[in-house]
């Protein structure tokens, strides 16, 4: 009896202990294997961040508490990032569910993007290419695996595009593979602030909704995008573009039932008209769609968003107009200028002229000076110059300290003026 009592301790001990292993992660759905590859970068030595490091290592233990196998990586150099890439590739199966989250710093050249290791040496255009990691290879590796989910925060104010002027502010938006969805922290060609606290506002929202039950994969970037909107005054939008056909869920509901099935009843004619009206403008650029869809829906359930898009179409606008505006006086003055130049007339003074209220012989050379060689061999340097393109007059400056302000007559013979006390000067063109 004593014996048998031991024994159920000892079974109770192992069940016990047991436990809590149970509640770390989920189970994916039979046969689903899942496999990130989570990576921060925040000691760049130019320009260090205070949040990414953080927002990786706690995406990285979120994400195997739903269940991912996570290769995690931070402060990485460029050879580190690729490996990591590739390591992260070489795991995935046709059975696979993949995710790679980034957070750092990121850059677009030309339409492309590029994340940037912490041992880059950006100095110019060209060094974007073979410094950083070409966000494609990273869409290279996802091929093979049915589902794909790409996070990118790294669209935070990059000290590194304000070296070069052909460089866009934050990330380009990209076509999502099929199959795949990809999420930035922040609208195309937008910034957003590192944050102030733990972790930037992104991922701090992104957090809050990953292991919600029974949320569909795009109704968790809906609430980020909700959450980002709100503690940012509509001044950062997260973004994503996707061409996923089937559901997915971070943590599945009990029971495998998703949570909003159950929650939420078959929508109304009104309320599917109004998702048809959002589905049909959502990727608009005329602010006039958004216009149409407020003022159908003030209060709709894409009401928020909405007013996020239309305020980026007017600010995108007005920027556009800016540019534009600058730009027509940068050709009206280069037409100008151009328009003087082409009436001023070629005048060549070059040659020996004969002063008359002087003795003596004055020449004037191509490149800009003149000499005076006078009575008893007194010989005075100068420079003379074209004092208005669309006029011919002309200003002689001697060293001596006088100045001849003369205008060239209509036969090119003679220049006649005065000098900067008031007497008359004139020469006379030596044959």
């Amino acid at each position: 009896m004593k014996a048998l009592i031991i024994l159920l301790l000892a079974c109770l001990g192992i069940a016990s202990a047991a436990e809590p292993q149970r509640n770390i992660g989920i189970a994916a759905k039979s046969g689903e294997k899942r496999v990130a590859l989570v990576i921060g970068n925040s000691a760049y030595k130019d320009a260090p961040l205070r949040n990414p490091v953080n927002d990786a290592r706690d995406m990285a233990a979120a994400l195997r508490k739903l269940g991912f196998d996570v290769i995690e990586k931070t402060n990485v150099t460029q050879k580190e990032m690729n490996r990591a890439i590739v390591q992260f590739g070489e795991k995935l199966r046709a059975d696979t569910i993949a995710l790679f989250y980034y957070a750092g710093h990121g850059m677009q050249v030309k339409g492309k993007n590029y994340l940037i290791p912490v041992d880059a040496q950006i100095r110019s255009e060209a060094s974007v290419r073979v410094e950083t990691v070409d966000v494609d290879g990273v869409l290279d590796q996802l091929t093979v695996s049915p589902l794909n989910i790409v996070i990118l925060d790294a669209c935070r104010n990059n000290p590194f595009e304000r070296r070069f002027r052909s460089l866009g502010g934050g990330l380009a938006q990209m076509d999502a593979p099929k199959g795949s969805l990809i999420a930035y922290s922040t609208a195309p060609g937008k910034t957003a602030a590192d944050g102030e606290s733990r972790n930037g506002l992104y991922t701090q929202e992104l957090l809050k909704h990953l292991q919600t039950p029974g949320l569909p994969l795009e109704a968790v970037f809906k609430r980020v995008r909700i959450g980002v909107m709100a503690a940012s005054g509509e001044a950062q939008t997260p973004w994503e573009t996707s061409s996923l056909t089937g559901d997915f869920y971070f943590r599945p509901a009990a029971g495998g039932t998703p949570a909003a099935a159950q929650q939420v009843a078959p929508p109304d004619d009104s309320r599917s008209e109004e998702v048809s009206f959002w589905r049909s403008i959502e990727n608009s650029a005329d602010v006039a769609d958004f216009d149409a869809y407020l003022r159908s829906y003030p209060n709709g359930r894409y009401a928020t968003l909405a007013k996020a898009v239309q305020q980026k179409l007017q600010g995108d606008a007005a920027e556009q107009q800016k540019l534009a505006t600058v730009q027509q006086g940068r050709d009206a003055k280069e037409t100008e200028l151009r328009l003087a130049a082409d009436a001023a007339e070629s005048i060549d003074l070059s040659g020996s002229w004969s002063p008359e209220h002087v003795p003596g012989d004055v020449y004037i050379f191509p490149d800009g000076t003149c000499t005076y060689k006078g009575f008893l061999v007194v010989t005075i340097g100068g420079k003379w110059s074209r004092t208005d393109p669309k006029k011919r007059e002309f200003t002689l400056v001697w060293n001596h300290g006088y100045t001849d302000v003369v205008t060239l007559s209509p036969d090119g013979q003679r220049l006649m003026g005065k000098n900067n006390v008031g007497d008359p000067v004139a020469f006379v063109r030596k044959k």
